[in-house]
């Protein structure tokens, strides 16, 4: 690897972990995913069968996406310098705390550690998915971009089980169920981390980083991954306008059961992210490996195309195929955004998923308040154009500039 991040040619690293550990270790990462699904459902419901108060539901993905933003200037600061493992162990544990609280605590105790909780699980959440994509390449040496979409297929599978169970659970153990139920997944992934002691950081590394304060930022541009960064907080910008839309959308088509609309959008993105993992991108292996930054760029455009389409087109099938679309687009850019990252040296790579996971949630974060600011419900179709139309042009002007100078000189 050359100083400015630039693979160097020659025989992938050796892994670290065996695949009887990875295993292991993705199966229980799995799990918490799945807990993670649960409490996105789950707790929104939760706020607002409490208050009745859209202010109040609102507020708790203001404290989710503060505190994801805290754990990536955590990451940002320090993620090149602490032991992986244990700071993963750590981020469970947060979030094994927090959901065992909510589950114990009196009703009254529940309303004001409710927003506290969320905001230290988004920070548990954004600590741990920084610190795991820095690692990945150290855990799975040449099954690196193999790992990376088992992670992505892995995660339409827990949302699809999740978001599933949400519906089955709440009114079978109740929300303190939940809850609880939701801590033993992060106390699970804690203990097998724990049990398996993973490698997941180069010999010396640690030290390199401490002697190289260079900011993450210069860092990127060097290595020509700066609008790779950006383009994923413009995404994360218009991303926001569906998870506010879907409701409304929801209300419009099916007003005796809006919350339909939203679960089987999201069920088929979720169906996306699982055939890109496990289909579209095993096909695209050599691609994906040649021109990260090229894929990276249609993957957008592509998911923002999907997101689109769901608003405006008729029927119910295209808005479903379309969710589909949005969610092979969606999995096939977080694809390949970790592995034009985690081409960094590794003595680097834990500054640069900091940064990204701020760029991202600050984008996702401004986006909530602008649309709920901004929106009419009128306007819903339109806004979404907006929203997802810029990071969908940009893209286009990206891939399309990449392939200009990657374009070979006409021989004279």
């Amino acid at each position: 690897m050359t100083r400015t991040g630039q693979p160097t040619v020659g025989t992938g690293p050796v892994a670290s972990a065996n695949r009887r550990d990875l295993a292991v270790f993705l199966t229980a990462k799995t799990m918490s995913d799945i807990g993670y699904a649960l409490d996105f459902i789950c707790l929104s419901v939760f706020v607002w069968e409490r208050s009745h108060s859209a202010f109040a539901t609102g507020l708790l993905s203001a404290a989710l996406y503060a505190g994801a933003i805290a754990g990536g200037r955590l990451g940002h600061r320090y993620g090149d310098r602490w032991d992986r493992r244990r700071v993963m162990i750590g981020a469970d544990l947060v979030r094994m705390l927090m959901l065992a609280l909510l589950a114990l605590l009196p009703d009254a105790a529940q309303n004001w550690w409710l927003y506290a909780a969320v905001a230290l699980i988004g920070t548990g959440r954004s600590v741990f998915e920084g610190t795991l994509s820095a690692a990945t390449p150290v855990l799975a040496g040449e099954r690196t971009q193999a790992v990376n979409s088992l992670l992505a297929g892995l995660k339409g599978v827990a949302f699809l089980l999740g978001m599933g169970l949400a519906t089955v659970l709440v009114p079978l153990i109740g929300y303190r169920g939940v809850f609880a139920l939701d801590a033993g997944t992060y106390a699970l992934s804690a203990l097998v981390l724990t049990a398996l002691r993973l490698r997941m950081r180069e010999p010396g590394a640690a030290g390199a980083a401490r002697r190289d304060r260079t900011g993450a930022w210069p860092l990127l541009v060097g290595a020509g991954l700066a609008m790779l960064v950006v383009l994923r907080g413009l995404d994360a910008f218009g991303s926001a306008s569906q998870h506010v839309g879907l409701p409304i959308l929801g209300s419009e088509l099916r007003p005796d059961a809006p919350t339909f609309v939203s679960g089987a959008v999201w069920a088929c993105w979720a169906a996306g992210l699982l055939l890109a993992g496990f289909v579209l991108r095993p096909l695209a292996r050599r691609v994906v490996e040649r021109s990260p930054m090229l894929v990276f760029c249609l993957a957008t455009m592509v998911m923002s195309a999907g997101f689109i389409g769901i608003f405006w087109l008729d029927g119910w099938w295209p808005r479903l195929l379309c969710a589909v679309v949005a969610g092979l687009g969606d999995a096939l850019s977080e694809i390949t955004f970790k592995q034009a990252m985690q081409q960094l040296p590794d003595d680097r790579r834990g500054r640069a998923f900091g940064l990204g996971q701020i760029v991202v949630n600050s984008g996702f974060m401004a986006g909530l308040l602008v649309t709920s600011v901004a929106l009419h419900p009128g306007w819903v179709p339109q806004w979404v154009l907006l929203l997802h139309g810029v990071p969908l042009l940009v893209a286009a002007w990206v891939a399309v500039t990449a392939g200009v100078r990657r374009a070979p000189l006409p021989a004279g």
